[in-house]
């Protein structure tokens, strides 16, 4: 499996002064023990920190890279939520049974619903509170890639940057401390109950206890080879988009001391970069705004269906991979980050860009005619709101008209993985029999159980924030 490190260590660095002051070790130690570990500090960690240290906690966050931010601040950072005053603007109907309903379908019905129910209705809430701290977020909302419906907010900063300044930052504020390049690689325990961590301290092993317990929010393991090869082997030889943290050691130390773990071989796909290449564009993130085409240049799935379903689809090509068309508005739709990401692509080979759609084609290798072809149809889908694929009337508003035209490989590449330790609504840690792990708790994508076989688009960093919040009010004794 292939990491796309250009482009991650582009986005690592984007950012990272202005938190340095959230992320440095201490230089001294403080012989009190804290009363909470939280094991991350991602979107899930900072946001389990935050909400431990409103009330009253001293709360301490390992993270085992040299930076903070996870799969958070490396996401396209769409936040998907029921929010009437911007849908209602925009003449979106929406309300939060009829978003719980679609993320049961699309989960196939192996979501815990109660665990469902928990992220849809926590989510607006969850947005409210980011506002009040200072995120800023678009005016309007968007149908993201896997979204299936216009419901997905894109915050002003670049990707996920936003969450992790200001979730930081409030930690910081409240005292919190977050160390970095300390791993966790063990749970404690004594009589039964989660009592602290064993790290490795840049080469130096030690216990740290935690009088409350720990909060595991370490992120999955989508780049984990040999995780994934022994959980999901359907997915072997992808390249993944995952964080390169996304290891998924605590997944695994977690179920040694009892805890359950559920759908640890559902993995979710985003398109990304073919399988032996390793730098990508991402054209993909507003679907009504590309479209997918096979090696004949032709259309082969809706753009707006299941993920799951899309992955499959393009695994089932001859190539196991498709590519990704759009125009010239589409491109600056996108956020900086990602123009300058396409312009790497089209110096490593990766993606093109013509004045016409002949053009296009040829430079991708795909026949001329039916890439023009393609498109025309698609541009008349768009017009007349009806599709041959079935792709949704809400999804068919931007027609590929204006030049320059992009195009970009659209292999699929391991993202989220959707398994993982089995938690209650309370954020708490479950054993076989159902049974609370005293002093333990789990938010973000080191859990599993929330989605089922596919997650709708928008809904990852909600999730995380939403049982991050929830497990630290949880471990500090606020009922949520």
């Amino acid at each position: 499996m292939e990491i796309a490190s250009s482009r991650r260590k582009f986005i690592m660095a984007a950012g990272a002064a202005a938190v340095l002051s959230a992320c440095r070790r201490s230089e001294t130690a403080d012989s009190q023990d804290p009363d909470l570990i939280v094991i991350g500090a991602g979107g899930a960690g900072l946001s389990a920190a935050v909400s431990a240290a409103e009330n009253g906690l001293r709360v301490l966050v390992l993270e085992k890279e040299e930076h903070i931010g996870g799969s958070t601040r490396i996401s396209g950072g769409f936040y998907s939520c029921v929010d009437p005053g911007r849908q209602n603007a925009l003449g979106i109907r929406d309300s939060e049974p009829f978003f719980l309903s679609q993320v049961l379908q699309s989960g196939g019905g192996h979501s815990d619903p109660a665990l469902a129910r928990t992220l849809v209705f926590g989510a607006t809430p969850m947005l409210r509170w980011l506002e009040s701290q200072g995120m800023k977020f678009m005016p309007s909302v968007t149908e993201a890639y896997g979204a299936e419906w216009p419901r997905a907010h894109k915050p002003l900063m670049p990707n996920g940057e936003g969450y992790i300044r200001t979730l930081s930052n409030r930690a910081s504020a409240l005292g919190a401390e977050i160390r970095t390049g300390t791993a966790a690689v063990a749970l404690l325990q004594s009589d039964g109950r989660v009592t602290g961590v064993r790290v490795n301290d840049r080469g130096t092993l030690r216990n740290l206890n935690a009088k409350k317990g720990v909060i595991l929010s370490s992120g999955g393991f989508g780049a984990n080879r040999e995780m994934i090869h022994r959980f999901a082997p359907k997915y072997d030889g992808l390249t993944t988009n995952a964080a390169p943290g996304s290891t998924g050691e605590m997944i695994l130390e977690a179920e040694k001391i009892g805890s359950s773990l559920t759908d640890m071989d559902r993995i979710l796909c985003n398109p990304g970069a073919p399988e032996g290449r390793t730098h990508h564009a991402r054209f993909h993130m507003i679907v009504d705004q590309f479209i997918l085409v096979n090696h004949q240049g032709r259309r082969f799935i809706r753009e707006d269906a299941h993920r799951n379903q899309l992955t499959d689809a393009v695994l089932k090509l001859p190539e196991r991979y498709a590519y990704t068309v759009i125009d010239d508005r589409a491109f600056r739709n996108l956020s900086i980050l990602m123009q300058k990401e396409a312009t790497l692509a089209i110096e490593t080979g990766d993606a093109w860009c013509a004045d016409t759609v002949p053009e296009l084609a040829s430079l991708m290798g795909l026949p001329k005619g039916n890439l023009a072809r393609t498109v025309e149809q698609y541009n008349r889908s768009v017009k007349t709101r009806q599709d041959p694929l079935g792709k949704a009337a809400s999804a068919l508003k931007s027609p590929i008209l204006k030049p320059p035209f992009w195009g970009c490989y659209a292999g699929m590449s391991t993202l989220y993985t959707l398994g993982g330790v089995r938690i209650s609504p309370q954020a708490r840690v479950l054993t076989a029999l159902g049974k609370p792990i005293p002093g333990l708790w789990a938010a973000g994508e080191v859990t599993g159980g929330v989605h089922g076989v596919n997650r709708l688009g928008g809904c990852g960093i909600p999730d995380g924030l939403v049982f991050g919040r929830i497990a630290g009010l949880d471990a500090a004794g606020i009922k949520s």
